[in-house]
């Protein structure tokens, strides 16, 4: 069943906008928007190009976890498993491709939360893992178990906190391995459940391409969109609020690194060029510029400047809590996070003109 949310979600001041930009108004002039078809075509190429590729890559990323953990609990040590570092690696440069779509299956049943509970500033999931540790049950260890406590010790920053964190007296080594296993296979029965929603008869994916008539998600075709639009533009603020500006604080005296995302496993950086990299290939695999042919390679240029000025400026040279102990470092960080609203400004402003569309408002707003 559609979340009710998502109707409310679209009723909102970037579709209104959007459809005022492609009526046909008879009262006043108006810039001629993009075609239904063209349109539909940009949808199409983001929803076979990149959202369903994205989930299922996801999927096969979480099998490939469990499986590592699998052997890895079988001998159990005090060190992660190279195996499973490689997996949780390889599961969070997927996971950077997913993460900021905040619609579809992910928005429902709280999928997208208890996949990763991020930002987490009051520490609840490390609080409530604690207290799970402190007496450790064996009820919790039963299949499906986990995926009936708190989001904040479902998914991503909870696994990373019983692998990479460092243990205490209060567990053992073979239940904290064997908590982490389930974690990882509530990871796989979410991400497993995305692809179903996407890809089966009447999911999203048909949802999305066929606006209108009885469909009460996608009314007309600059709806879906709206939907690739807001996306872009959340993931950047994704980027810029939640992962960067947490770490750096006001100044640098003030930083907080071990606020940023996935500090105990080391792959602050590697996310966040995974994440810069997924805005880069979802403008690339829906072809968002078509819909702008005079503009399109100034857009793509302007882009690409701008998204490899953002890598440039996170590669400091050092690990991340050592950037933050180095004021040049902190500063390239600090023009880093610039960088990604230049990089929004030119899909709110300078894609906005030129298709005749603002997507001013994304699934953020209000957090």
């Amino acid at each position: 069943m559609i979340a009710i949310t998502k109707r409310l979600l679209l009723l909102s001041p970037l579709l209104i906008a959007a459809k005022r930009a492609f009526a046909q108004s008879t009262d006043a002039p108006v810039k001629p928007g993009p075609s239904a078809e063209a349109l539909a075509l940009v949808a199409d190429k983001a929803i076979s190009g990149y959202f369903i590729p994205a989930y299922e890559q996801l999927q096969k990323a979480t099998a490939a976890l469990v499986a590592a953990m699998t052997e890895s609990c079988k001998n159990p040590g005090a060190t992660p498993d190279p195996a499973v570092r490689a997996a949780f690696e390889k599961l969070l440069q997927a996971w950077a491709r997913a993460d900021f779509l905040r619609f579809g299956p992910m928005a429902e049943k709280a999928r997208l939360e208890r996949f990763s509970f991020l930002p987490d500033p009051h520490g609840t999931g490390t609080r409530q893992l604690r207290q799970i540790l402190a007496k450790p049950d064996p009820a919790l260890l039963e299949p499906g178990a986990i995926a009936k406590r708190s989001a904040a010790v479902q998914g991503l920053p909870a696994f990373e906190a019983l692998v990479f964190g460092t243990s205490d007296d209060a567990e053992t080594a073979a239940y904290r391995c064997q908590l982490a296993l389930r974690i990882a296979e509530n990871l796989n029965t979410i991400a497993g459940e995305a692809v179903t929603e996407w890809t089966k008869p009447g999911g999203w994916r048909e949802l999305m391409l066929k606006p209108g008539g009885a469909n009460i998600v996608y009314r007309d075709a600059t709806e879906p969109l709206v939907e690739v639009l807001k996306a872009i533009v959340t993931g950047l603020q994704q980027m810029r609020d939640q992962r960067l500006l947490p770490a750096l604080g006001k100044s640098f005296d003030k930083a907080k690194p071990n606020r940023g995302a996935f500090v105990r496993s080391g792959e602050s950086f590697a996310y966040l060029n995974a994440s810069i990299d997924a805005i880069d290939e979802l403008v690339e695999r829906s072809d968002v510029f078509s819909l702008t042919p005079n503009d399109a390679a100034t857009l793509l240029a302007a882009t690409e400047a701008t998204s490899n000025e953002f890598r440039q400026a996170l590669n400091v040279g050092k690990p991340w809590n050592g950037a933050f102990a180095d004021q040049a470092s902190y500063d390239s960080l600090k023009r880093a996070f610039d960088v990604l609203k230049t990089l929004e400004d030119i899909f709110n402003f300078r894609f906005a003109e030129a298709a005749g569309i603002s997507p001013g408002f994304n699934a953020l707003d209000g957090d």
